[in-house]
């Protein structure tokens, strides 16, 4: 029986999960289309029909995996604004970050490592990434820092509170990186979970809140356990 023919559709996503993991190691500059094409497993000239350019190429890669919002992310910020909100949204994106998440159509290594080569490069796909991801719910999330700190939950920082959330952020980002070798560049002596909370703690102290508030909120098994069930 002959294989299904792919519509040409079918066919463009087909290549661009074949050449996600070379754009991701090579980065954009480095990469060739004959390395794109070998990739795929077609002709260069088959490559070109579908992509006119190495260009059209990467930006139909940053619509494919960073397209639309974030649908966790969208039913945490439907709870309103509360100190617990706030609690449950920092441990999902860390938890995003450093273990990733089965459903993604990027998986985490490669995610990382397109925002790393993207870095050295012009940023268009990270930028891209927070855009749509990110920067969207910020006036939102802001709004759970205030309320936490409204309810005394949280003391008042002399840094930006929207920078605050980029720290936190950032910080699980820097963590999967380190990881990102067959060899961790840092030996953190926990495991993945262990990491996860120490980073969590870690991040909820960093932006203000108080020992009590995170004793009473931060509850890593139920947070683990909820989180595992959703897709």
């Amino acid at each position: 029986m002959s294989a299904k023919r792919l519509s040409c559709e079918e066919r463009k996503v087909a290549i661009v999960k074949a050449v996600l993991p070379v754009f991701a190691r090579n980065g954009f500059a480095r990469t060739t289309t004959k390395q794109l094409a070998t990739a795929a497993g077609v002709s260069e000239a088959l490559l070109y029909k579908h992509f006119p350019s190495k260009e059209s190429l990467y930006a139909e890669i940053q619509s494919y995996g960073c397209q639309g919002c974030d649908p966790e992310l969208e039913s945490l910020l439907s709870e309103g604004a509360s100190t617990r909100t706030l609690v449950q949204i920092v441990y999902y994106a860390m938890r995003a970050n450093i273990l990733g998440r089965p459903c993604d159509k990027m998986c985490s290594e490669t995610r990382h490592r397109m925002i790393l080569n993207s870095c050295l490069e012009d940023g268009d796909f990270t930028r891209y990434l927070f855009r749509n991801h990110f920067a969207d719910h910020m006036a939102s999330i802001v709004a759970c820092l205030d309320a936490a700190v409204r309810v005394g939950d949280l003391v008042q920082s002399p840094a930006r509170k929207q920078n605050l959330l980029l720290f936190v952020h950032h910080l699980a980002t820097m963590i999967a990186t380190m990881r990102l070798p067959k060899q961790p560049v840092v030996d953190y002596a926990a495991s993945r979970d262990e990491l996860l909370n120490q980073a969590v703690w870690f991040a909820l102290r960093g932006i203000g809140m108080k020992d009590e508030a995170i004793r009473h909120h931060f509850r890593p098994k139920e947070l683990s356990a909820t989180f595992r069930d959703r897709p």
